[in-house]
């Protein structure tokens, strides 16, 4: 019984500590070193497509150490649900290496790099794609292969940038 009523006790005491020992709302620090961290969900509007495909909305996960003379090191993916042509689900995937990124004066940040595009209708994924993208408070938008996929709102979420 006791084994039960500590180990709750110790999590509650570790997370209490996090969340009084952190800095709240950090100021990112434009121009220099920054780390940017973000996970976001949306729903596109109605009639929004990516090559023929029509997209409901889609889930977004970004990991980026800039520095301050532009190149950088991260990972994106993103994932977008939508129908394909007969109505069927179909789930597109981005994945990119992020080689250089920016934090903006207005918090918003630019990334290049490489990325493989799948598009889930069985062919195979296409990799070694141009990949640009620009992450902001209220979404997400990235190209790949010369193609633009629309907004991704984030309705759900968050951002972090240090």
């Amino acid at each position: 019984m006791i084994k039960r009523l500590i180990a709750p006790l110790i999590a509650t005491c570790l997370v209490a500590s996090l969340a009084l020992g952190l800095p709240d709302h950090q100021a990112a620090a434009v121009g220099g070193d920054n780390v940017v961290t973000a996970a976001g969900a949306g729903l596109f509007p109605t009639g929004a497509s990516f090559q023929g495909i029509e997209i409901a909305g889609g889930t977004f996960g970004l990991g980026l150490q800039t520095s301050g003379t532009g190149p950088a090191n991260g990972d994106l993916e993103l994932q977008l649900n939508g129908s394909s042509l007969i109505g069927l689900s179909q789930w597109i995937t981005v994945t990119g290496w992020i080689t250089s990124g920016t934090v903006n004066p207005d918090n918003s940040v630019t990334f290049n790099g490489t990325g493989t595009l799948d598009l889930g209708d069985g062919t195979a994924p296409t990799g070694g794609l141009a990949l640009t993208g620009t992450l902001t408070a209220t979404g997400l938008t990235v190209t790949i292969g010369g193609n633009a996929i629309p907004t991704l709102p984030k309705s759900d979420g968050w951002i972090n940038i240090e």
